[in-house]
């Protein structure tokens, strides 16, 4: 799951680097997320609450980070981290 998570990420950041160059630093919220994993693996179901459980794991782990400034309540935004 993690590594599907982290697929269709790269992907999303892949396709924002294309049209507006590697400048900008890629943030995703968990909605946008749903849709792109729907999209990308459309045999599976995708919950905004199960992605917020593996996105936690994903920062545990350091792959993503949750993003402070641009996050509210209800709506979480993720960062994907530099390494």
């Amino acid at each position: 799951m993690k590594a599907k998570i982290m697929q269709a990420m790269h992907a999303r950041k892949a396709q924002q680097d294309e049209i507006f160059g590697e400048n900008h630093v890629f943030r995703v919220a968990t909605w946008n997320l749903r849709i792109s994993m729907v999209r990308l693996f459309p045999e599976q179901t995708w919950a905004c609450e199960d992605l917020r459980k593996w996105l936690t794991e994903l920062q545990k782990d350091g792959l993503v980070m949750k993003d402070e400034e641009y996050s509210r309540i209800g709506q979480a935004v993720w960062k994907l981290v530099d390494k």
